[in-house]
């Protein structure tokens, strides 16, 4: 079972509404049995990574790291900080959360008691 499928949809939503739809989109669980969610933007050298475990991150040719956002951060804000990165500035803070982030919160938790 997969419960970060919706919230990843949700991502992904919002960064096409913002004009910044990814090339490829990759929603699966690793080997340690984190869960996690790719966008890419091949031709612009930029990678966003959602990691249960971690939370957000980034590449990008001219900087890359951890994204400074919620764990479970807003898409709308996640597709602001996608058109920042793209035009090679620094992505900014957000306390956004996404509106069903409740309902993940407790999806990861129940996982993590198996």
């Amino acid at each position: 079972m997969m419960p970060h499928l919706p919230y990843a949809d949700a991502v992904h939503a919002a960064l096409t509404a913002a004009g910044h739809t990814p090339d490829t989109v990759h929603a699966y669980e690793d080997d340690r049995g984190d869960l996690l969610a790719r966008y890419e933007w091949p031709d612009d050298g930029i990678t966003l990574l959602w990691t249960s475990g971690t939370g957000w991150r980034y590449e990008a040719p001219h900087s890359g790291g951890p994204l400074f956002v919620d764990t479970i951060a807003d898409p709308a804000a996640l597709a602001e900080v996608v058109a920042l990165i793209a035009d090679g500035r620094p992505p900014h803070r957000s306390t956004a959360r996404w509106t069903n982030a409740p309902v993940l919160d407790r999806a990861l938790s129940d996982r993590e008691s198996q």
